[in-house]
Parts: C-alpha cells; sequence; structure tokens
C-alpha cells in the first residue's frame, strides 16, 4: 500500500487529534479520526495502519468516524486500536473487525499486600503461579468440560464459574457485563469451536497474554484508583491479560469465512476482503452476534478461573 506519510493527508484538530478527511477516498462514507501527540503520530505514520482507519471509514453503515486509539497498529482488517461504531439498522458487523481474541481482556485483581511483605517470597510465588495457571499455545486449562458444561459457560459466562466455586458473587459486580453477553446462542457455534473451548477454560495462552504481579509506584488519579482498589504507593496488584483461547479464534474463523462467502450476495464491494462484513439485521449477521457473545462469555469465564488461581496462589505462599 505505500508510504501512508505521504499518502493519506492528516488535518490537525488540535494537540491530540488529526482527522483523515473523506475527500482521500471517494468511497469513505465518514471522516477518520485519530488519537496521538505529536511523537505518537511520527510512529503511526510509518505504518500503513493509516489505510486501515480509511478503510473502516467506507463500511456500509459506519456512523460518526472511523476511530483509531493511541495504540493503533496494523491488524486484520481494522487497525489494532480501531474503533467503529455502524447504524442499527443499515449497518453491518465485520467478524474480522471484532477480531480473532473475542473479548481479550485485562482484569486487575487488587491485593491488601504491601511489597514489603512479599519481597522475600517472589520467588515462591512465581512457582506457585506457575502451576496454578496452566499456559502456552494450545495449552489446556484448569478445567475440562463436558458438551453441557460448555454450552452454560456458552451461556452464562463468569455466573457458572462462581456456581461451581471459582470465585464470589461480588466478583461478578465488579466484571463488566457482570460477565455475561445476553442473546448468547450454543447453536450457533461450530463443533470444532465448542470442541477446542472444552480443554481450555482457565489457560493464558499465548503470545502477549499474561498474568503479572505489580507494585504500585505512583497513583495520577485517586478517584479512578480507588474505583479499581488501588489505595496506596507500594501496593501489590495482580493483572491478568488474556482471551477466548482457542474458542474464539474458531468462532472468528468460521464467520469470517461465511462473511467473505456472503459479500457478492449482499452486493457489498470493499476494498479490503479482510473487512468482510454480514448485515446486522441478516440472519448471518445475527447469529455471528450470538455466536460472538459465546465467545465474549467464554473469555469472562476463563479470566475469572484465573483469577481464583491467583487467589490460591497467593493464599499458598
Amino acid at each position: 500500500m505505500g508510504d501512508t506519510k505521504e499518502k493519506i493527508p492528516l488535518e490537525r484538530v488540535d494537540n491530540n487529534r488529526w482527522r483523515i478527511p473523506k475527500r482521500f477516498n471517494a468511497a469513505m462514507h465518514v471522516p477518520g479520526m485519530v488519537y496521538a501527540d505529536d511523537e505518537l503520530i511520527e510512529q503511526i505514520r510509518g505504518d500503513n495502519a493509516l489505510q486501515q482507519v480509511a478503510n473502516v471509514a467506507t463500511l456500509p453503515g459506519i456512523v460518526g468516524y472511523s476511530l483509531a486509539m493511541p495504540d493503533i497498529h496494523w491488524g486484520y482488517g481494522f487497525p489494532v486500536g480501531g474503533v467503529a461504531a455502524t447504524d442499527a439498522e443499515s449497518g453491518v458487523v465485520s467478524p474480522g473487525g471484532i477480531g480473532f481474541d473475542i473479548n481479550c481482556g485485562v482484569r486487575l485483581l487488587a491485593t491488601d499486600l504491601l511489597h514489603e511483605q512479599i519481597r522475600g517470597k517472589v520467588d515462591k510465588l512465581a512457582d506457585e503461579l506457575f502451576n496454578h495457571l496452566p499456559s502456552g499455545v494450545g495449552g489446556a486449562g484448569m478445567r475440562d468440560l463436558s458438551p453441557m458444561e460448555m454450552y452454560s459457560v456458552m451461556e452464562r459466562g463468569s455466573a457458572w464459574t462462581i456456581e461451581e466455586g471459582y470465585g464470589f458473587a461480588e466478583d461478578l459486580e465488579v466484571t463488566e457485563e457482570g460477565g455475561c453477553l445476553a442473546g448468547a446462542n450454543p447453536a450457533t457455534v461450530s463443533e470444532t469451536a465448542v470442541r477446542r473451548g472444552m480443554k481450555q477454560l482457565g489457560s493464558l495462552g499465548s503470545g502477549n497474554h499474561f498474568c503479572e504481579v505489580q507494585k504500585v509506584e505512583h497513583i495520577y488519579d485517586q478517584e479512578a484508583a480507588a474505583a479499581l482498589g488501588i489505595e496506596r504507593v507500594g501496593q501489590v496488584v495482580v493483572t491478568i491479560h488474556c482471551g477466548s483461547r482457542g474458542f474464539g479464534h474458531q468462532i472468528a474463523e468460521d464467520y469470517v469465512k461465511l462473511a467473505e462467502a456472503k459479500q457478492k450476495d449482499f452486493g457489498f464491494n470493499l476494498v479490503d476482503r479482510q473487512l468482510s462484513c454480514l448485515p446486522l439485521q441478516s440472519e448471518e449477521g445475527k447469529a455471528y452476534l450470538s455466536a460472538m457473545a459465546c465467545g465474549a462469555n467464554f473469555a469472562w469465564a476463563n479470566r475469572q478461573l484465573l483469577m481464583h488461581g491467583v487467589r490460591q496462589s497467593f493464599a499458598s505462599v
């Protein structure tokens, strides 16, 4: 696609926003908007992600802007860090844009410990975390599921894990959506995806997924920090970064293939095949949203089990 620094015009809006005007490409329905300061924008210019911001702006039914967050970099169809909203009636959903790790996210577990209290126990704690938290490519999870249990996870997310003893009811109160997206129907998920998920609940996976024990060094916003349970410098917290594992990846793969096969049927002529999409009001679009909800619920349940493993690790030390 060439050098985006020369190819794509950027209009400065203010100190931290840059607009890609619609005139850049006649197929753009909305402008692009990039959130970045002067230093970041120079890094971003060297990545074809700006072209992807413009490409997303051509999606049917997109409204407002094709947005790019400060962490923007090249992705699948959408840039990583890309955000778009489409009209609920005339808009579309792009499985590739949602991504292959459905509901990948970070969970923060705040402890009541200070760094000094664990200083001499870090090695032991690390060993316990490795023992309790499965990781690695294709790695098995903490809990093998029967088909019926897998269906329950797809439909109910974190609530199922709480009932099975992996946490407390209060955990749901501080989890997005209570750890469950409505509208999840296991019938919209392939048997291949189900089989992959049955073996992987409660696992980190690989890539940039991690469990990290951290020390609070500075609090920039007291109110925001307090909402997360962060109260003082030196406090020990744990972050868990993972998603829906091979289950979510298989859902994405299945529906990306379906979307690609259906583009002509829906009359779409997209600038990038990776943006293949499904009308929200079509049977295929509704099926994907349902399957996506199943993937999201699995991811919440996955992080809940991993958090349980972290709690066990700390308790054993």
